[in-house]
């Protein structure tokens, strides 16, 4: 072979290997991966209807050029274009999906999916089981309707206090707050009440024990029975809210609609118990540092006493006042 073909085929292999070489720096720039976590601050509960905003957050690289879109099947719209957006929840109760999808020219695209359940507080079809009852107020500082129940000379909440102005909602989620009322620690509970409501303190609640028993009930008693008396079988989108245990015998006396909105410790860096137990503050103190509670278990029929810390535990606050005296 001479030498100007050797040399000819030479230059024609080193064109073929730069070529492959281009070649596969653009498949590889092509198949650049995203840096970073792709997140969405969806809540896992939504009230029907309500509008929130949601955005995503995470990805590091690329900072430009970015198309975010989500699939909102059911909200008040199917799909949006956008880092971030503001959708109202569907108006129909149960679960949904949301979809969240980040593309770029150049870059692996990305994917992250989220659920939320869609709750209706005055929907039977969604919180079902509880007694609304016919009486009823509106607390003036944020226009909330609470339904109540007379019992021993007394008005009670027959829900949670929920208002916002103190307290947290379990896990600081809104949406549960609308049905579970606020986790409140003793010291927020002592103002949390609407004005002429009060937190009932040991003797209020010894009222409720004996309407409920027919007999004179001392407070620091363990109250056998008459937790099953206050509880009311209520259904979440037709869950129930209670976990289950042969114990209980849901009987709901008064309409008082006990449910177990759990409780807090560590100045709220704690949830617990959400479906187990149901924790409502007394207004008398123990001594210093702790104040009363009565809590109602799931596997018991009873509506026992404990204390807590008075700053750091929280629990639920069922507000009551004096009843007007009958004409």
């Amino acid at each position: 072979m001479t030498v100007n073909k050797w040399l000819r085929l030479a230059s024609l292999f080193a064109m073929l290997i730069l070529a492959f070489a281009c070649k596969k720096d653009e498949e590889e720039d092509t198949n650049l991966y995203m840096k970073g976590a792709l997140v969405a601050n969806v809540p896992s509960h939504l009230i029907a209807g309500e509008e929130i905003t949601i955005k995503a957050s995470g990805i590091t690289t690329p900072t430009d050029s970015l198309t975010y879109k989500w699939i909102t099947t059911g909200f008040s719209a199917d799909s949006l274009f956008g880092h971030e957006i503001t959708i109202s929840a569907p108006e129909e109760p149960g679960n949904y999906a949301v979809a969240l999808y980040v593309t770029h020219p150049r870059y692996v695209s990305k994917t992250q999916n989220y659920n939320t359940i869609v709750l209706d507080p005055n929907s039977d079809d969604s919180f079902g089981g509880v007694v609304r009852g016919d009486d009823s107020i509106v607390d003036q500082r944020d226009g909330k309707k609470y339904y109540y129940v007379t019992a021993g000379g007394l008005d009670w909440f027959a829900f949670n206090l929920n208002w916002k102005g103190a307290g947290k909602a379990y896990m600081l989620i809104d949406a549960l707050g609308e049905i579970y009322g606020r986790l409140y620690s003793w010291e927020e509970a002592k103002s949390a009440c609407p004005d002429g409501w009060r937190v009932p303190d040991n003797s209020d609640w010894e009222s409720l024990a004996a309407a409920v028993a027919g007999a004179n009930t001392p407070f620091d008693g363990k109250w056998s029975g008459l937790g099953a008396e206050l509880t009311v079988r209520a259904t979440l989108n037709s869950i129930n809210m209670w976990k289950y245990s042969p114990n209980m015998n849901f009987k709901n006396m008064l309409g008082w609609n006990a449910i177990p909105s759990g409780n807090s410790t560590g100045n709220f860096r704690t949830y617990l118990n959400r479906g187990e137990y149901g924790v409502w503050w007394s207004a008398d103190e123990k001594d210093a540092n702790d104040a009363y509670y009565r809590y109602i278990y799931f596997d018991s029929p009873d509506f026992p006493y404990n204390y807590a810390n008075k700053g750091s535990f929280g629990a639920a606050v069922r507000c009551v006042r004096d009843s007007a005296p009958e004409k």
